[in-house]
């Protein structure tokens, strides 16, 4: 019997998220690739531009990834709410990527009404992707920087993942 593997994907322009996600990488259960545009977004650019195009459901352009899907049971993509939608950087990536027969568990930080309408506009480009989405987990920001949640434990908690 083979174990199963887990891989978080996400992108996050905020420095302390991204610290969290590749923090996930260190417990030894979950694989992590940060997806990355080809340019630098400002906040203020997230805010506006970045904002309109997820409102809008526009990609970004991203760095290429190489990823081998087969490895993994379960995909974990993690993305920040920007005007109730995922950002643009994950919409690139479900526009270019087969996740035909993965299961996928969103990770939307952010809260309230925003994000559950998120989660909607997510699991509905996964299934055009492709893939399953068995459920979505929305984390407030804060909370994660305010009580330096392991991203692992809380999803393992919340939508019930594998472990390695």
């Amino acid at each position: 019997m083979t174990m199963a593997k887990t891989l978080l994907i996400y992108y996050s322009a905020d420095a302390a998220i991204r610290e969290i996600c590749e923090d996930s990488y260190k417990y030894g259960e979950i694989d992590v690739v940060e997806l990355t545009e080809t340019y630098d977004r400002g906040l203020f650019e997230v805010a506006t531009l970045g904002a309109l195009q997820a409102l809008a459901g526009k990609s970004s352009v991203i760095d290429k990834t190489n990823i081998d899907f087969d490895a993994y049971d379960t995909v974990i993509l993690a993305s920040p709410v920007w005007a109730a939608s995922p950002a643009p950087a994950i919409n690139a990536f479900l526009r270019t990527t087969d996740l035909r027969k993965r299961e996928v568990v969103g990770l939307l930080f952010g809260s309230g009404r925003t994000c559950t309408i998120a989660g909607d506009i997510l699991r509905k480009r996964t299934a055009l992707a492709g893939g399953s989405c068995r459920s979505i987990v929305c984390v407030p920001p804060r909370e994660l920087k305010k009580n330096r949640v392991d991203l692992f434990s809380l999803l393992k908690k919340s939508a019930p993942i594998a472990a390695a």
